[in-house]
């Protein structure tokens, strides 16, 4: 995660150093090259982006071949800060990252890390300035201009449980009505002749047979 965001804001900025260590002695001070750090300070997992079951089709008409676990949603939280430079260029590094993040949705496909390619493109969503970013613990003094940017990471199950397909055909061992019926014998039970005939089929309402799929 931390290595596709890192390859990302290297691409926003690419003239400006890039940090994921603790700040040492003397680098918060004014002066020199500008330095974002990143500092990744809280993991949770997002309970409103937890789905119900999902089902896979192969089609938007045909029917359900397999059952996926609820869909999780990762909330990795970062704050960046700027050291370095002047207080003018520590703001402007942080205002191209926030200029260049309002113009995706994810992180570019391109640069995330082969271990998320098998979730396909789009894998993993960008929100930089949260609405409501988790509360980080306070930054060390000197203070630095910060920008919270969460990265969300949709993990995405394989199917765990194959259903069988809908049977494309059911014999019910049901008997047409429009067959002749068998010839009476006179004297016996029926009117006589009438086998000669054919029986007529009186319509009437036939049950329905259905499938649901839950």
């Amino acid at each position: 995660m931390t290595l596709s965001l890192g390859a990302w804001l290297r691409r926003c900025a690419p003239d400006v150093g890039l940090s994921f260590e603790d700040l040492a002695p003397g680098q918060a001070d004014a002066g020199g090259p500008v330095v974002v750090r990143v500092w990744l300070y809280d993991v949770r997992e997002e309970s409103r982006g937890r789905g119900g079951g999902m089902f896979l089709r192969d089609g938007a008409d045909r029917p359900v071949s397999a059952r996926m676990q609820p869909l999780r949603v990762l909330r990795y939280s970062y704050r960046l800060t700027a050291h370095g430079g002047d207080w003018q260029a520590r703001q402007r590094v942080l205002g191209d990252v926030m200029v260049a993040g309002a113009a995706v949705a994810c992180l570019p496909d391109d640069l995330v890390h082969a271990s998320f390619s098998a979730f396909g493109a789009g894998a993993l969503p960008l929100v930089v300035a949260p609405a409501e970013p988790v509360p980080a613990p306070p930054a060390p003094p000197p203070p630095a201009p910060a920008l919270h940017l969460v990265v969300l990471a949709p993990l995405r199950p394989p199917a765990d449980h194959a259903v069988d397909r809908a049977p494309s055909r059911i014999d019910l061992g049901a008997r047409r009505t429009d067959t002749p019926n068998p010839p009476v014998t006179p004297g016996t039970s029926g009117t006589p002749g009438a086998g000669s005939g054919r029986r007529r089929s009186v319509p009437g309402q036939r049950p329905r047979i259905e499938e649901r799929t839950t």
